[in-house]
């Protein structure tokens, strides 16, 4: 299913201070979105509200062409799956339960994983490089493992529309590259809307996606 998902004259204010003012965006899967711009020119805050976690004060989101004040917050987050810039773990837990948590919302509670979501964690964990840590507690990782934990989860969730914010803030230069070369890889297999906050664009950013300049 093709997934559209569209922003017209969103503008955020936050204790009397507006943050974002009248922006506009159009995306349709397959279309990936880098949203740069100088530090308090309102990138999180877009994000943040484009997943419903703030308020927006003026404006509208539309997710195929539905109002967003009309969609349960429950059918949005279904839909539009937001990974923010830090991320914390309120307990330990081992990596790959952390991984197969993305298909928590595809079960009733009482029943278990299916053999084929794991070998869909197996996998992704290949890619990203990161099998190594399946059996560790994911609390006693790195920032940049522990973010590559967060990633792959993210993209086994499979979103209509995935937000993410500075994704490659803690990883080295090879998870960098890694981390958009795979982006890039999967759009092309099963296409999203890909929204993402970085100051860290690929050389050739047009290969890439489109960018979207706060600060202009």
């Amino acid at each position: 299913m093709n997934t559209n998902l569209e922003l017209s004259k969103v503008s955020i204010t936050l204790n009397g201070k507006q943050i974002v003012h009248s922006v506009n965006l159009k995306a349709v899967s397959g279309d990936v979105i880098f949203i740069t711009g100088d530090n308090g020119s309102g990138k999180s805050t877009l994000l943040k509200a484009i997943a419903r976690y703030l308020p927006v004060s003026a404006g509208d989101i539309f997710f195929n062409a539905r109002h967003f004040e009309e969609m349960p917050l429950p059918e949005w987050h279904r839909n539009v799956h937001f990974l923010p810039q830090h991320n914390t773990l309120a307990f330990p837990v081992e990596v790959k339960e952390l991984l197969i948590m993305a298909f928590f919302r595809q079960k009733k509670w009482y029943e278990a994983y299916t053999p084929h979501q794991w070998l869909a964690v197996k996998g992704m964990a290949e890619r990203f490089g990161i099998t190594h840590l399946l059996n560790r507690n994911a609390k006693e990782l790195s920032g940049g493992e522990l973010q590559l934990c967060w990633l792959v989860q993210s993209f086994l969730a499979a979103p209509p529309v995935l937000l993410l914010d500075e994704p490659t803030q803690y990883l080295d230069a090879k998870n960098r590259t890694r981390f958009f070369s795979i982006l890039h890889e999967m759009q092309a297999v099963e296409p999203f809307i890909c929204i993402c906050v970085t100051h860290d664009l690929p050389f050739k950013k047009e290969d890439y996606g489109q960018v979207l300049n706060l600060s202009n």
